[in-house]
């Protein structure tokens, strides 16, 4: 009964999934009909040559960028989870995200400081963001040693969060004083809030390389390791598995997915909290054999939802700009962490 659900559930995402990556190729500032769209996925071009490109080189990149970026930190998301057995961790939320986000910044500011001449490395990124967000985990790991209560715990990670972004607020400001290249860091302010909009096939490329591989092997090598830990360390252990080893791992993989999407898009906010807790809820079961698959899905459809609506003329009207990802992430998303941490103690996850 549980495999069918999950089947079920797993193929309504899909359609969602496929009805919404065609809606955001659509939508922007300059619409694409059906007709021109239908055309140009049939035959490559939908004759119309400035068309072409816009789909080419900037709403097919969002979209295919979205969906991995939502698949990365909604797992992201429920490894922390399996990590803290609790259902309010989430990569934003324990300020992981938001030193991911400090780490690139220190970078870029240093290297413009220097007159290094690398600010736009994405390896550099991608490291500096790893560097960034496992010292916070670390930070947030020695804090749950010590403190037990959800409540406490949480108030951490967001106050851990909060002093990464205002270091963060502080470096980018101070670019003033380094010459004429601070605008690639005042870029950032918005970047800070979440953006996909200025996504690259080149930066999709290496995300997907990463994150991919890290969800395949996750789902593989720690569904039933990650179902032992729900049930306490003793009986994990009673089972065979190695909790340090576990919890290292843990550890390792959230960083690094984190790490890697936060490189290019800033910190995406509760969509590692929301999706495993809406997966557990719809396929029934918390079995992560069937959760894993569930929450990566929902994550992109999360994510690619919430990028539709940043759009220029989707929720303002008249407006010209993209809004950050924050805005609908967090109308979205902070009700359904009132709900969780309300009820957490009678859900049982």
């Amino acid at each position: 009964m549980g495999h069918k659900r999950f089947l079920t559930v797993f193929l309504i995402s899909l359609v969602i999934l496929s009805v919404l990556s065609y809606i955001s190729i659509k939508e922007g500032t300059i619409s694409v009909n059906n007709e021109q769209l239908e055309k140009y996925l049939l035959e490559g071009t939908s004759g119309n040559p400035i068309l072409d490109k816009i789909i080419e080189k900037l709403r097919l990149p969002r979209t295919v960028g979205t969906i991995v970026v939502g698949m990365g930190i909604a797992i992201a998301g429920i490894l922390m989870q399996g990590y803290f057995r609790n259902p309010l961790a989430d990569p934003y939320l324990m300020g992981v995200a938001s030193g991911a986000s400090l780490g690139v910044v220190l970078y870029i500011f240093t290297s413009l400081l220097f007159n290094l001449g690398i600010p736009h490395s994405v390896y550099g990124f991608i490291l500096a963001a790893y560097i960034g967000s496992l010292i916070t985990m670390l930070v947030v790991i020695a804090i749950a040693k010590v403190v037990k209560e959800t409540a406490t715990l949480l108030i951490s990670g967001i106050m851990i969060g909060a002093i990464a972004s205002g270091f963060t607020t502080i470096v980018i400001y101070t670019a003033d004083f380094i010459g004429e290249d601070n605008s690639q860091l005042s870029e950032y302010l918005m970047w800070g809030m979440g953006s996909v909009n200025n996504l690259t096939w080149d930066q999709i490329n290496i995300m997907a390389i990463i994150t991919i591989p890290l969800v395949i092997l996750s789902y593989i090598f720690l569904s039933k390791k990650l179902d032992a830990n729900l049930l306490g360390e003793k009986y994990a252990q009673s089972v065979g598995v190695d909790i340090k080893s576990l919890r290292r791992w843990l550890i390792i993989l959230s960083c690094m997915l984190t790490a890697t999407v936060v490189a290019f898009t800033g910190p995406i906010a509760f969509v590692g909290m929301v999706c495993p807790i809406i997966s557990r809820m719809i396929v029934g079961t918390s079995k992560h054999l069937y959760v894993i698959p569930t929450t990566a899905i929902l994550g992109s459809i999360f994510v690619l939802f919430a990028d539709i609506l940043t759009r220029p003329g989707v929720l303002i009207p008249t407006s010209s700009n993209n809004l950050p990802l924050l805005s609908p992430l967090s109308i979205i998303g902070a009700p359904i962490a009132i709900i969780i941490y309300l009820k957490v103690r009678r859900m049982g996850i």
